[in-house]
């Protein structure tokens, strides 16, 4: 039995995005990876809002659908939620943003960035919740008719294919 995990609603995963303030976002490149880079953001509506300085990060987000991630995971209890919003951005005017009440401490030099919003397309989440106390995870016994089915053991197919 996997770790049991909960679908998450998109008010719900907009109320754990407001709760955090680094995320991931993931923007196309013409025959290469993905640009996959840090971000301070904040919730603004159903946007998500950050500001980037110009170069590879605005340039190639004003002209493809970026992904954003955000997770959080504590070790300790095996529990954890991750979110992923999917759409479009585009370079916010700062008369735009001035009509929005942000809190946002971004990293990004603030006299040359610009502002990004990113227009969720999809919203989705998953949580990991604690399994109960009686959970167990499996227990592999060892199967002694194995070995013979596979003509051996490993030390048989190690001599052949060494000779």
């Amino acid at each position: 039995m996997n770790a049991p995990f909960e679908e998450l609603d998109p008010a719900t995963c907009f109320g754990l995005l407001r709760e955090q303030s680094i995320g991931r976002l993931a923007v196309s490149r013409p025959d290469a990876p993905p640009h996959l880079v840090p971000v301070n953001y904040t919730v603004a509506g159903r946007s998500i809002v950050f500001r980037t300085t110009p170069g590879t990060k605005l340039d190639l987000l004003v002209t493809e659908p970026v992904s954003f991630e955000v997770d959080v995971w504590d070790p300790e209890e095996r529990t954890g939620w991750s979110v992923v919003v999917e759409g479009l951005a585009y370079e916010a005017s700062d008369r735009e943003m001035e009509y929005e009440d942000l809190t946002l401490d971004s990293v990004a030099e603030q006299q040359h960035s610009r502002w990004v919003r990113l227009v969720p397309d999809s919203i989705t989440g998953r949580r990991v919740v604690r399994a109960p106390s009686s959970w167990q995870p499996p227990i592999l016994v060892p199967d002694p008719g194995l070995e013979e089915w596979h003509g051996g053991g490993a030390d048989r197919w190690a001599t052949e294919w060494v000779q």
